[in-house]
């Protein structure tokens, strides 16, 4: 399938890289109004994960300028949006309309009625429409579910989940939150939707302030239970990108280190988890061609679960505003 990638920055590059090395993709086009990164030359491409490529070669491919453009381009079967966030939506939706598959970076929008207008646009169309979460293709967060869902364990009384790093001066747009949201929508909804995920929308939520750039602590409610926590955001520039989590269920303890995956069972031992050693960018690509070639929806990364995100994000972000005030989802 030939697919068009709009937007040049470090997740454009990273898209490009999967696409580079699974059979049955093409990448027949690419947009940016960067000229350099048009050529091919992508040295200047910033991002808070090493990147090891830099340099393509574009001498067979479509180049554009604008979006439209692209989206108009009557070879190319998918766009993959990796965009400002601003510009999800109407790209998306035109792209759709257009009779396109959309690949469409994370978060899924601003609002929730962009999310909800793109979703109808697919559904109108009968296009598959996938929204980035990459952590759900990530081999330590797939085990993080079988985890939570495994009966060996027992039922998960408390989870928390920390997500940081400096403020995204690699990036014009990041920092400014009429464009990315800001912290919480463009980094903290990687485990917003782990959180949905795993244990659903909570009841109620309460969020303060955290640092002195964009940062949260947050308590999400469950009556009953689990206790879910997160924590993390944007600190100062050049702080490095840092994440973990800590789930403890009845019987066991997982958690998420700078060292690796770790089990712990109730008599304190604790043994490093082996995972399949997979990029999760292809992983992720990987799935959504399949979802495409054979007409499926993506099941395991749904258009309404990102929009929940997107939604639960929000009321996270009204709550930090208001100083820790609870809210009722």
């Amino acid at each position: 399938m030939n697919i068009g990638i709009v937007g040049l920055g470090f997740m454009g590059a990273s898209h490009l890289d999967a696409y580079s090395v699974l059979p049955g993709a093409c990448v027949s086009a690419v947009c940016t109004q960067d000229e350099r990164r048009l050529s091919g030359d992508l040295r200047s491409v910033g991002g808070n994960i090493a990147r090891q490529k830099s340099t393509y070669d574009f001498s067979n491919t479509n180049k554009y300028a604008h979006w439209r453009e692209l989206v108009l381009d009557p070879a190319v079967h998918i766009v993959d949006i990796c965009l400002p966030t601003d510009l999800h939506a109407p790209v998306a939706i035109a792209g759709l309309t257009a009779g396109k598959h959309v690949l469409c970076e994370k978060p899924m929008a601003l609002t929730t009625a962009d999310c909800d207008r793109m979703i109808s646009t697919a559904e109108q169309q009968n296009r598959i429409l996938m929204i980035g979460h990459v952590l759900r293709f990530w081999p330590e967060y797939v085990f993080l579910q079988k985890f939570a869902e495994s009966a060996d364990y027992g039922p998960v009384r408390s989870a928390t989940f920390l997500r940081s790093c400096g403020l995204p001066d690699w990036s014009k747009w990041l920092p400014v939150e009429a464009r990315s949201g800001g912290a919480i929508l463009d980094l903290l909804i990687h485990d917003i939707d782990q959180i949905l995920r795993l244990f659903g929308m909570p009841q109620r939520v309460a969020a303060k302030p955290l640092g002195t750039v964009d940062g949260l602590m947050a308590t999400l409610i469950y009556p009953g239970g689990p206790e879910v926590r997160l924590q993390g955001g944007w600190f100062l520039p050049g702080a490095a990108l840092q994440m973990s989590f800590q789930i403890r269920a009845d019987r066991a303890e997982l958690e998420l280190a700078s060292e690796g995956l770790f089990l712990s069972d109730t008599a304190g031992n604790r043994s490093a988890v082996e995972v399949l050693r997979e990029d999760g960018y292809h992983a992720q690509i990987r799935y959504f061609l399949d979802c495409c070639q054979n007409g499926k929806q993506p099941e395991r990364c749904p258009p309404r679960a990102s929009a929940e995100a997107v939604r639960l994000a929000l009321l996270l972000k009204q709550s930090r505003a208001a100083n820790g005030e609870t809210i009722t989802t």
